[in-house]
């Protein structure tokens, strides 16, 4: 099947690549929106988009769109949409979900996302940032936490100022510039956001390499003991009225139940209390009742004796 991006010919310009790019901008949300991930028709639009950004990716790099030694003031109000490319390359390869090739594709996201941000921080519109941090290094803290809740405000109040300025019938070359810039930013806001979900997944993913390798034992699972469950009345009339309603349920009155709680706390405490204590090690240092008995009575031999008395080798 014959992507749209390969319907642009040699000579491409910025016109044709924005078509190329609404085209792909609406994948990207049917891809985002869709409800049938392990369906071959969803599979097939992940396979498609991916290469249709692939031919884009090309396409913008032959037109020399950005530099390193500009600013954003140079560049044109129509280039500035073709930073999102390598974002949306980063997004399609997240969507993989075959568990084979699953740390392949997200590690791939991972390097086009960052390309993304560099491209951003070039141009002044995104602060540098760590791109290894993960639910490990940095876990979540008061600090942090307030720091995400802004962000979060920040991007809604983002999202409502950009969802404004789209709906407008007539917008003029300098709102569309900002419409543009907004789009960018938001997409380094989600950036951020999925290259610290990604850090997080890949220590997973190669776990259940290692599990799966015979390198690591998988830890059996422990099963909580299951209550049965059982009908709670107030008195014994209760219980007889309960009872015949629900025959397969037991039933117990408060006071059964207090009784049946007792009996249990009452049966610990006896286990505990047979239990074999553990034999510790004497304390050489530790006085016993024979040591402190010899020390009483050698105080008190020195008590009734002289320094040196029957000691006939010292005597003058």
């Amino acid at each position: 099947m014959m992507s749209s991006v390969d319907t642009v010919g040699d000579d491409v310009d910025e016109q044709s690549l924005s078509q190329v790019l609404t085209k792909v901008r609406q994948s990207v949300q049917e891809i985002e929106n869709h409800d049938a991930r392990t369906s071959q028709q969803y599979k097939d639009l992940i396979i498609e988009t991916q290469q249709s950004l692939g031919r884009l990716s090309v396409l913008v790099a032959t037109l020399h769109l950005f530099s390193n030694n500009e600013t954003m003031g140079d560049v044109s109000t129509e280039s500035i949409k073709f930073m999102l490319v390598n974002a949306f390359q980063g997004f399609v390869h997240q969507q993989h979900y075959d568990f084979e090739n699953r740390k392949a594709h997200i590690l791939a996201a991972k390097e086009y996302y960052k390309d993304f941000h560099h491209l951003c921080q070039l141009y002044g519109l995104a602060k540098e940032v760590s791109f290894d941090l993960n639910r490990v290094n940095q876990p979540v803290n008061q600090s942090n936490r307030v720091e995400k809740i802004q962000r979060y405000q920040d991007k809604k109040k983002l999202e409502e100022k950009l969802e404004e300025m789209e709906k407008r019938t007539h917008v003029e070359d300098e709102v569309q510039r900002e419409i543009y810039i907004s789009q960018v930013k938001l997409w380094i806001m989600r950036s951020e956001e999925e290259l610290y979900n990604i850090n997080s997944e890949i220590p997973m993913l190669e776990h259940m390499e290692k599990i799966r390798g015979g390198q690591v034992k998988q830890k059996p699972m422990i099963r909580p003991k299951i209550m049965k469950p059982f009908i709670l009345v107030k008195s014994e009339l209760q219980k007889q009225v309960f009872g015949s309603g629900y025959p397969s349920l037991p039933t117990m009155t408060l006071d059964e139940f207090y009784e049946q709680e007792m009996k249990q706390m009452v049966e610990q405490q006896e286990r505990e209390r047979n239990a074999p204590k553990p034999v510790e090690p004497e304390d050489p240092d530790e006085e016993t009742e024979e040591s402190l008995a010899k020390a009483r009575a050698w105080d008190d031999w020195k008590d009734t004796h002289k320094r040196g008395e029957g000691n006939r080798y010292n005597r003058s």
